[in-house]
């Protein structure tokens, strides 16, 4: 049974007591992400209907919004063939996109709103999206360009590796082994990511095992947030030159700069344009996010990887556990029915004092 409670002065108007809305990024889509949610709610039919307008037919010849919500398949076989479609970054990166933005609009339906929005890596086009910058049309172009940039190379488009080690002792690492990579995601305070060349990362996985360090090469098609990937750069501002831009109506954090995104076009477009090649600097990104009064933070998106990583980051320095709260729109990430999990996040953000409208519910 879920019960929500808060204690304390909950002012939903106050400076330090604002919301944070944050999109996850490729690794978190999983076959059926949300379907309960999406069998209940028109805005994901609406919003993947417009998806599949844009992104037309996969290499796999399925409309996007199939190979998110394929047919019941009874195999283990069969089963792994339906993620294996999904894990493609071709589709993977568009279908998250179409997966979380459907999840806020759902949100908006009980009168949610938040105050600033960050994403982790690909996320940060959905947060941009849900600011208004650009329109859901404009998303799924994006989406699928990315997704198809990221896919695209030949050679050693390098690889990936996650070391479970404080900054510090990443960076000495890299100095004193003399490895040409470099630190592509600080996600947490003990969770840092390196990119490069195949044969630098599989060096550093053996030194790890050495030095009894905690490693995990990743399964990525190339060595993202480094300079293996500044080849889209162009073509993604190419592609931003024709998209138009709006006013943003809510904050925007960067990934590549961890504070907020500019207000003039160019300068959108220029560091959108320019964020897969660079650093992803989460730690900091949450940081900012406290510093500017957030102390609510809500995850939209499949799955609760970010929540995790922020618990850590706001519990490793900066707030006490009873100072801040982290909710996510797919806390069970689908083990529960997502009915459940939607009706928690709704009445915990109630009972903060946020201006959520539960007499919808019914509906």
């Amino acid at each position: 049974i879920g019960v929500s409670y808060a204690t304390g002065d909950h002012d939903s108007k106050s400076n330090k007591n604002k919301t944070g809305l944050l999109f996850p990024g490729q690794g978190t889509q999983y076959v059926g992400m949300l379907r309960d949610l999406a069998c209940q709610f028109p805005q994901f039919n609406t919003i993947l209907s417009v998806a599949n307008t844009v992104k037309g037919e996969t290499k796999h010849g399925l409309r996007l919004s199939d190979a998110i919500y394929p047919v019941p398949v009874f195999s283990d076989e069969a089963r792994q063939a339906q993620e294996d479609v999904l894990r493609d970054t071709r589709i993977a990166q568009p279908a998250i996109g179409a997966v979380s933005l459907s999840g806020l609009r759902t949100l908006e339906e009980f009168g949610f709103k938040a105050d600033i929005a960050a994403g982790h890596s690909y996320g940060e086009l959905v947060a941009l999206c849900a600011a208004g910058v650009f329109d859901e049309k404009a998303l799924h172009q994006l989406s699928l360009l990315r997704g198809q940039l990221m896919a695209e190379g030949d050679g050693d488009r390098g690889s990936m590796l996650a070391i479970s080690a404080e900054l510090e002792v990443v960076e000495k690492f890299i100095k004193d082994e003399k490895l040409d990579l470099v630190i592509a995601n600080h996600n947490a305070p003990k969770q840092i990511v390196l990119s490069g060349a195949t044969d630098q990362i599989e060096k550093a996985v053996a030194l790890c095992r050495q030095q009894k360090l905690l490693a995990t090469q990743l399964p990525v098609s190339a060595a993202f947030h480094s300079k293996f990937v500044a080849g889209a750069e162009k073509p993604l501002a190419d592609a931003l030159a024709n998209i138009k831009l709006n006013q943003s109506t809510m904050t925007v954090l960067s990934n590549t700069t961890a504070d907020v995104y500019p207000g003039n076009e160019d300068d959108i477009r220029q560091l959108l344009a320019g964020q897969l090649a660079n650093p992803v600097r989460f730690v900091e990104q949450i940081e900012k996010m406290a510093a500017l009064g957030v102390r609510t933070f809500v995850e939209v998106g499949p799955g609760n990887r970010l929540s995790g990583l922020v618990k850590s980051i706001l519990l490793n320095s900066i707030l006490d556990k009873k100072d801040f709260q982290v909710l996510s729109l797919d806390t069970s990430s689908g083990k529960r029915h997502g009915q459940y999990d939607l009706a928690n996040l709704l009445a915990n953000m109630a009972v903060l004092g946020k201006e959520i409208d539960l007499s919808k519910w019914d509906e």
